[in-house]
Parts: C-alpha cells; sequence; structure tokens
C-alpha cells in the first residue's frame, strides 16, 4: 500500500514540475511580448504554488520512504521509471528557469538604467536652475490681492 502511495506522489510532484515548467514557459513569452501585468502575477502564484506542493510532497515521500522495508521488483521498477522521468522534468525546469531569470535580469538592469537616466536628468535641470540664479530659485508671487 505504502508502494502504491509512493508511485502516485511521485506521479503528482511530475504534475506538479510540469506546471511548473508551462506556467515558467508563459511568463517568458508574456516577458518578450510585454504584456499585461496581472496575467504575469497570475502566472507568478501559479508557479509558487507549484514549488509549495513539490515541497509539500518532497516531505510525504520522505516520510514513506523511512516506512518502506521492502519492495517487489516490479515496484521497484515502476518507481525507478518515475524518479527518472521527474528528474529530467526537474533539470529541464531548471534551464527554462535559469533562462527566464536571465530575462528578468535584464529587463531589471534596462529598467534601473531608465530610472536613473531620469534622475541624472533631472539633477542636471536643477544644476541649471541653481547656475542661472544664484541659488535663488525664482518665486512667482500673485500681487492682485
Amino acid at each position: 500500500m505504502k508502494s502504491r502511495n509512493l508511485c502516485d506522489l511521485l506521479e503528482q510532484k511530475l504534475d506538479a514540475f510540469n506546471n511548473f515548467l508551462s506556467a515558467t514557459m508563459v511568463l517568458k513569452e508574456l516577458l518578450e511580448s510585454k504584456n499585461d501585468i496581472e496575467k504575469i502575477e497570475t502566472f507568478i502564484d501559479e508557479r509558487q504554488n507549484c514549488i509549495n506542493m513539490i515541497d509539500s510532497i518532497d516531505c510525504q515521500i520522505n516520510r514513506i520512504r523511512k516506512e518502506i522495508t521492502t519492495l517487489s521488483y516490479k515496484t521497484k521498477e515502476r518507481i525507478k521509471t518515475l524518479a527518472t522521468i521527474v528528474d529530467d522534468t526537474a533539470a529541464k525546469t531548471v534551464h527554462i528557469n535559469k533562462e527566464f531569470e536571465t530575462m528578468l535580469q535584464f529587463h531589471h538592469d534596462d529598467i534601473k538604467n531608465q530610472l536613473l537616466k531620469i534622475r541624472h536628468s533631472r539633477d542636471g535641470v536643477k544644476g541649471y536652475v541653481v547656475r542661472n540664479y544664484g541659488g535663488n530659485q525664482p518665486r512667482f508671487l500673485d500681487v492682485t490681492s
């Protein structure tokens, strides 16, 4: 019975990795096309849910592994096959996730540079005002009253 639960958990873990992978691919496409931020937030939440699910499944698998003493050959082979598929999917997920993180870092740096440029242009205007008015910025008074 425990071995069946272990196989079920491995299948659930594989599904969670596949969901994480598909959410990452959609995020990557949304980032490239600079689409709606709300959609991006939805897929980031979905990825986080997948991560939480994988962590929960890993805890359950570790608990079951400690309780199982012997397995039949057929069950061992099934578990080995599922574990290999999960490992391959996890490796693919890591690769795609690194690409996504690189894209995000590029966009982060681009936005940071734009903000710095805006800040420096504002500083240039301040320098112009101080230089031309000697630190006494012009004041506009309503003298009609």
